[in-house]
């Protein structure tokens, strides 16, 4: 049977696995277990991307619960929704 670290070892794997082929299409350079750069260009700019990939808590344990995808995905829309509220405000205040 295997340690915590190593089913985040094989599920990290396995994600970047199903990457491969679009990771090498666009000449990501790998400069780390999990994460890759890969170059775009905007505007006639080049711009350096990163793509990492991180396992998280599978399990809860006293201190932190198990991640849980939908109550990320609804914190980050929130947070969203609360900075572009107060974008919108802090814009208002300068046209006023």
């Amino acid at each position: 049977m295997m340690n915590a670290a190593e089913m985040k070892n094989v599920a990290r794997a396995a994600t970047l696995n199903l990457f491969a082929d679009t990771l090498a299409a666009n000449n990501a350079i790998q400069f780390g277990d999990a994460s890759f750069a890969i170059l775009q260009t905007v505007d006639g700019q080049e711009i350096w991307t990163e793509v990492t990939v991180k396992t998280k808590a599978y399990k809860a344990t006293k201190v932190n619960p198990a991640f849980d995808p939908k109550v990320a995905a609804e914190n980050w829309k929130e947070d969203k929704r609360i900075k572009a509220e107060n974008a919108a405000k802090k814009a208002a205040k300068k046209d006023a």
